[in-house]
């Protein structure tokens, strides 16, 4: 793994690269292209936008996506002004690159026009718009006041690829996907022998690297795949759908024959009945949610809204319940006779100390919600 991404014309993101720089384990670093800034003519050849036709897009409204997103976004604007240069785009990157490492998180909206997502995440660069910067919503001038940097000047034209680029899908899109990994990661880790079957397996597998290496494709020319990206969000989608149902399926026959309850810390009284029927009532949103009817081939020009660019994230966090749930049944002394526990008596050792254990005044609200912590923090970043 190397541990310094250089980003610059001619080296494209991939999904392995946006997962290691997200968890810190590559640095990422800026390296302009000398001979595109030494040719400015050739920075203009392309039609663009006024940053006046760009800030007109920002007009986002409803909810503010989810925080969790933010930090890819800034890599993917940091990225397409890398591979779309204009006069000044250095310092544009740069600024971009800052944002991201000192946590200015740009406050961007779910729905609006197709670019207005874009046109927030882009004006605080600028030094307009507002700005999450420990924990305070801020102006973004005043965040530039804290930091003592210098104004970007607006260039007298921005690339007009701007305004079909979804920044928020595509962020959507790679953090979902990323997180599912780990899923799957940890599914396989708590009870190969229960969920992962050996077609299973390779199904997923193989699912798994053939939509990475779509979206590596899509990483590396996003200006030829603009209606591709639907069919990317429909495949992840139907593949969350496909798992949650596998980890339903598994789990009924598994728990079919056993009748018990349990209780944590003497303040949860759990059973697995109720647990099981929870279960059911998630997957069964998940395949309300997939089949209901949205248009895999449908251009920007048609959306006024970005619900269908959220879907992975939704889908994603109902996914996240059904494996904490998964977690609980699996890790109950009843579905786990002593002869079979040597494969996850670490695992469940280490839950209880550092989830169970912990839990004071909890609701089960807030027990799915550490153990989902716990999910990812027992498997390896990639």
């Amino acid at each position: 793994m190397e541990r310094i991404f250089q980003l610059h014309l001619g080296r494209p993101l991939t999904v392995e690269v946006m997962q290691n720089i997200l968890t810190k384990q590559t640095d990422l670093a800026f390296s302009p292209d000398i001979t595109e800034i030494l040719n400015r003519d050739s920075l203009q050849r392309e039609e663009g936008i006024t940053p006046i036709e760009l800030q007109a897009f920002a007009i986002g409204l409803g909810s503010e996506t989810p925080p969790e997103l933010t930090p890819v976004m800034l890599l993917l604007l940091a990225n397409f002004f890398t591979k779309n240069p204009i006069t000044g785009y250095p310092q544009i990157v740069s600024r971009i690159l800052e944002f991201y490492q000192f946590e200015v998180f740009p406050q961007v909206f779910s729905e609006g026009l197709y670019a207005s997502p874009t046109a927030h995440l882009l004006l605080p660069v600028f030094g307009a718009g507002k700005v999450y910067y420990q924990g305070y919503l801020l102006k973004a001038a005043d965040v530039h006041d804290i930091f003592s940097w210098q104004p970007i000047p607006w260039p007298d034209k921005l690339p007009r690829a701007l305004t079909a680029a979804s920044f928020l899908g595509v962020s959507n899109l790679i953090y979902s996907f990323i997180q599912f990994k780990k899923i799957i990661q940890f599914s396989q880790l708590l009870s190969a022998r229960t969920i992962e079957k050996p077609d299973s397996e390779h199904f997923f597998s193989d699912q798994i690297n053939h939509l990475e290496t779509q979206l590596n494709s899509y990483l590396a020319h996003p200006e030829m795949q603009v209606k591709h990206l639907n069919g990317l969000v429909y495949q992840l989608i139907k593949l969350f759908t496909t798992f949650g149902e596998h980890v339903f399926e598994n789990l009924s026959r598994q728990t079919a024959e056993f009748d018990f309850s349990y209780v944590l810390n003497n303040l949860i009284y759990v059973n697995i009945g109720h647990l099981h029927a929870l279960l059911e009532v998630l997957s069964r949103e998940n395949l309300f949610l997939f089949e209901g009817n949205f248009d895999t081939h449908a251009g920007p020009s048609t959306s006024f809204t970005n619900r269908l660019m959220l879907q992975p994230y939704l889908f994603l966090k109902n996914l996240e319940k059904i494996g904490a749930i998964f977690t609980l049944i699996q890790f109950t002394s009843a579905s786990n006779s002593e002869n079979e526990l040597y494969e996850t008596a670490n695992l469940r050792a280490t839950y209880r100390k550092q989830v169970i254990d912990v839990l004071q005044q909890a609701n089960f609200d807030e027990l799915i919600r550490k153990t989902i912590a716990f999910m990812y923090a027992r498997v390896s970043s990639k």
